[in-house]
């Protein structure tokens, strides 16, 4: 594993999955006190307490999520065990599944087969060990502050977390990812998904102003506003293109080759790695599951499903 500085007190933490780096950043923020943000899962907090070990870091405070899947949380048990001290810190929506989280991994079960046993154990942790954040409020860290801010789109219980001394955000999946790390941003979306609150929320991180933007997979990258204005564009083209395809009955593939002709970041994705097109297959069906979700209700589309 490593750790990288991205600006004073923060680092960016790439522990190894199974072998393959650039997976999911784990992010170390530090004033008097330490906050760790997104551990990954079990398979991969123990390379995180590695590095911590490495950094110096000999308690925890925080352990903050951005969400509660288990790609970025289910190693939280972990972490708890090494530092007793610390509390967990999520989404109002995210703390019965941090507490039993047979629901989300029975989903996740469903979705990735039998590649969830690559996670490692999946625990829950005691109530008592939850923290649930409000919106807009101020983790202080001593020296340090982390403002939080609820961003639902990619998941109903996902918030960022804002640096304001460094202007660093940590969006977790809300600014999308960049498949295999070829350089091209697409929206992690997986059903249920929904548009058209990641693009509130956007615009909401968007109006931060920040310097630097930390996401889950994978790293850490300048121009964070113009990075949130192109992927907002973004997210309204490919919501575009679901909608329509689905008043018209369009297959997925002939939405795939309205993304391909539209999106720079997708045809820049597809030709770096032709097989990673399976990224935009996946991405666009979340779209594609909110459309039908809208049609079949004909209720207003901020609403949203449940997820």
């Amino acid at each position: 594993m490593s750790a990288q500085r991205v600006s004073d007190g923060i680092h960016i933490i790439d522990s190894p999955y199974h072998g393959k780096t650039g997976v999911l950043g784990t992010y170390v923020v530090a004033g008097e006190k330490v906050a760790v943000i997104d551990p990954g899962p079990a398979s991969q907090a123990l390379g995180v307490i590695e590095a911590l070990d490495r950094l110096g870091v000999k308690e925890v405070s925080t352990i903050a999520l951005t969400h509660v899947h288990l790609d970025h949380a289910a190693g939280c048990w972990v972490l708890l065990k090494r530092y007793p001290g610390a509390s967990v810190h999520c989404h109002p929506r995210g703390v019965d599944h941090m507490v039993d989280p047979s629901k989300i991994e029975a989903a996740a079960r469903e979705a990735l087969g039998d590649s969830i046993l690559e996670y490692g154990e999946i625990r829950g942790v005691p109530r008592e060990k939850v923290n649930t954040s409000d919106d807009g409020e101020r983790l202080d860290l001593g020296g340090v502050q982390l403002q939080v801010y609820h961003t639902p789109g990619h998941s109903s219980h996902s918030q960022s977390y804002y640096e304001p001394r460094g202007r660093v955000l940590f969006a977790g999946d809300a600014a999308g990812h960049t498949p295999d790390n070829l350089g091209a941003v697409i929206p992690a979306s997986p059903a249920p998904y929904n548009p058209v609150q990641a693009t509130e929320s956007l615009k909401r991180l968007e109006a931060l102003d920040p310097k630097t933007i930390c996401i889950g997979h994978f790293g850490f990258h300048g121009g964070a506003a113009k990075w949130l204005r192109g992927f907002k564009g973004q997210v309204q083209l490919w919501e575009k293109i679901a909608s329509t395809g689905v008043e018209e009955g369009s297959s997925l593939t002939d939405m795939y080759l309205r993304v391909l002709d539209s999106d720079g970041e997708a045809q820049k994705l597809v030709s770096k790695h032709p097989d990673a097109k399976r990224h935009i297959y996946s991405g666009l069906a979340g779209f594609v599951s909110y459309a039908k979700w809208v049609k079949s209700r004909k209720s207003p589309r901020r609403e949203g499903p449940a997820n």
